[in-house]
């Protein structure tokens, strides 16, 4: 911003100034933050390279463990992603007993199959392996009969029982038999 740029907006002299002085102001209270933050930044650093000097005097090795707990807790988080997403995955199918499914389970966590998106990757060509290997871990595929028509013979005789029904149907107006 220049006198000039603001004398042509139409600004005297002394709004001009009065311009500059608060943008003196603003600017001054910017610089004054910025050292603040700047300072303080220097402060935390110092004393983080404090902590970490004090760290590796009572524990040399703290970095490493540490770096060691954070992978071991990541690969236990993804054996449990692992195993959820395997035991989804089983639920739709159907196993003989209960120890066959436990089998099967145990058999997949083994392979480690590779999981993304919540499902393992793999698993289809997996199952279609062990079907193969173990065909009795699963149960078979049952489908009820179907009949088209009666069975040949001579008709069933009514008995004695449904014979009265049939009488008692028929007198009070409804003549439907059901043998």
């Amino acid at each position: 911003m220049k006198t000039e740029e603001l004398k042509a907006l139409g600004l005297t002299d002394d709004q001009v100034q009065r311009v500059f002085a608060l943008h003196g102001a603003d600017v001054n209270r910017e610089k004054q933050a910025a050292a603040t933050a700047v300072a303080e930044r220097d402060t935390l650093r110092s004393q983080l390279a404090d902590a970490n000097k004090k760290l590796e005097g009572y524990d040399p090795d703290w970095k490493q463990k540490a770096a060691d707990t954070q992978q071991a807790a990541d690969e236990k988080i993804a054996a449990l992603q692992a195993g959820y997403a395997a035991q989804n995955a089983a639920a739709g199918l159907k196993f003989t007993s209960e120890s066959a499914r436990k089998a099967f389970l145990a058999d997949l966590n083994a392979k480690k199959l590779p999981l993304q998106d919540g499902s393992l990757l793999g698993f289809d060509d997996f199952v279609k392996s062990y079907k193969e290997s173990d065909p009795s871990a699963f149960a078979a595929e049952v489908t009820c009969p179907h009949f088209a028509a009666g069975t040949p013979g001579s008709p069933v005789q009514p008995t004695g029982r449904e014979q009265a029904n049939a009488a008692l149907r028929a007198a009070f107006g409804n003549g439907k038999t059901n043998y």
